[in-house]
């Protein structure tokens, strides 16, 4: 059983329950007969069939070419007209409304059933094309937007780079006013911290995925800097292992920061009484998914009298926020060197997660 409901539309009482017993005995639903193009607009309104089967001439003022033309701009139901007029005007007049099949009385059954059965395939295809070409459209659009915005996404973080690196300037060049070696250094590590930040946008700026970075090829061109800042006359090696690493910018930021911070302390306070040392950097990604972050020197040491970061400078005060901002955590081990090590997820955005724990 198809189930499909066919209104009729035919003014001849005989013919139209002819036409509804043939429909029925192939599976159609028949919700009603109307005489009319007028009982015909208000019986679609209430029963909504599938398909018209409709005679030209009728009764009332409107033929069924008149009401044909409103069902398919109002309701977009198929047509069929079963009539018996087939003059050059009628038919000239009957295309104008695209029925979807024509079929002249005197009838034969069969040509009734395979009309209709085309009528609704073809209206059903015709649905299907028209969502498709929506789909299509609709992608295309979507893909011009993704496009706009990613093109956007980059001059976004060229700018900030842009301004970041005016920043740096401005702090470069206010420092050349003062003899004092402490101010100095003090203008040298927050122009090393904007200039992390600034790689990081820069990283992004040429990424291909603007949701993300490879941390571990920002990782060379952050120890370069460093090493030219606070290494010009030593010998201290910075050297790094790691996994390839995707980080977003929530998470890279901060990753990028503590790092910074880290790797400066050693650099400037590790080795004081010799020339030559090693830094060493670890950055993979565990069993359980997290990040692990291991930061080692084999320089003097921490002093017994500082204790991370309570005690500590403003620098690890720093440090430890930035790992309660990750939802890690950061263990301290002062045997032989220095060994900080961080564990952390990938901070999804507006996610942040403060973990407070004890500090080894």
């Amino acid at each position: 059983m198809v189930n499909e409901k066919i209104l009729i539309v035919e003014d001849e009482e005989l013919v139209a329950q002819d036409i509804k017993s043939i429909l029925e005995d192939l599976g159609y639903v028949v919700p009603d007969i109307s005489s009319s193009a007028e009982e015909a607009l208000e019986k679609i309104e209430q029963n909504c069939p599938d398909s018209v089967l409709m005679d030209i001439m009728l009764e009332g003022e409107m033929d069924g070419i008149e009401a044909a033309q409103i069902i398919g701009d109002r309701f977009d139901i198929p047509v069929v007209y079963l009539t018996a007029y087939s003059n050059g005007d009628i038919l000239k007049r009957a295309k104008k409304t695209e029925p979807y099949a024509y079929i002249l009385k005197p009838f034969q059954e069969r040509d009734l059933k395979v009309n209709i059965e085309l009528a609704l395939y073809k209206h059903e295809a015709k649905k299907n094309k028209m969502y498709f070409l929506k789909q299509k459209a609709l992608n295309r659009k979507l893909e011009n937007s993704l496009k706009e915005k990613d093109t956007l996404l980059r001059e976004i973080h060229h700018r900030v780079k842009n301004n970041l690196q005016i920043i740096v300037s401005l702090l470069s060049l206010q420092a050349k006013y003062f003899n004092d070696p402490g101010i100095n250094n003090f203008f040298r590590d927050y122009v090393n911290q904007i200039k992390s930040m600034a790689m990081i946008h820069e990283k992004m700026y040429q990424s291909n995925d603007l949701n993300s970075i490879n941390f571990t090829e920002y990782l060379p061109g952050l120890f370069s800097q460093l090493s030219s800042s606070y290494n010009k006359h030593s010998k201290v090696n910075i050297l790094f292992q790691a996994d390839e690493i995707l980080l977003n910018l929530e998470s890279a930021i901060p990753c990028g920061l503590i790092i910074n911070e880290l790797v400066t302390n050693s650099l400037k306070h590790a080795f004081p009484f010799q020339r030559s040392g090693e830094i060493k950097i670890e950055l993979f990604r565990l069993e359980d998914g997290k990040i692990c972050l291991n930061i080692y020197d084999n320089g003097k040491g921490i002093p017994p009298e500082i204790e991370f970061p309570q005690k500590g400078s403003f620098g690890f005060r720093m440090v430890y926020t930035l790992v309660n901002q990750l939802g890690g955590t950061i263990k301290l081990d002062k045997n032989r060197g220095t060994h900080f090590m961080i564990i952390f997820e990938e901070l999804k955005y507006n996610q942040r997660i403060i973990k407070r724990e004890g500090v080894n």
